[in-house]
């Protein structure tokens, strides 16, 4: 019997926007409303406390907006067609989805930053490790994502 698993960047195309579609898109819009309300709830809690990161709930509702708005984007023009390998539409516009990648890494680096990379004060209580915890499980997801679909898939596509 053979236990080892076919490495993801070798799952054909199928299977990898299965794996995005429904695991990390689906998994990503199920969590930023719970980070934008953890995120108001500590800014509200503690707001005398100079170790909350000034603006970080206007931070979370940018990065949800613009991941949102990449998602239908991408589901609706890049990823639909590319199921069962088709070949690729000359005006699919994955380019524009590489510059949203970055502009989505950005707001990732600037999260990053703004909490000294997730790293919450002693004096924080339950809801702020949690928010800080989750948020750095999406920075490591939507990372990950991205990593699939600039390097492994999207390369399928162009030529």
């Amino acid at each position: 019997m053979n236990d080892q698993q076919t490495p993801i960047e070798e799952l054909d195309t199928d299977a990898l926007l299965e794996i995005i579609l429904r695991g990390y898109d689906a998994g990503h819009m199920a969590k930023l409303p719970e980070l934008h309300r953890l995120a108001r709830k500590i800014e509200a809690v503690h707001r005398a406390n100079p170790k909350v990161p000034k603006g970080i709930t206007l931070a979370i509702k940018n990065l949800q907006h613009t991941l949102t708005d990449h998602i239908e984007r991408e589901d609706a023009y890049v990823l639909k067609r590319m199921e069962h390998d088709q070949p690729p539409n000359p005006d699919t516009p994955i380019a524009q989805m590489n510059e949203e990648h970055s502009i989505l890494k950005k707001q990732l680096g600037k999260l990053r930053q703004m909490t000294g990379n997730y790293r919450a004060p002693e004096s924080a209580c339950r809801s702020w490790l949690r928010f800080y915890r989750e948020l750095k499980a999406l920075d490591h997801r939507l990372s990950e994502q991205i990593y699939l679909e600039r390097d492994v898939l999207f390369p399928r596509f162009q030529f």
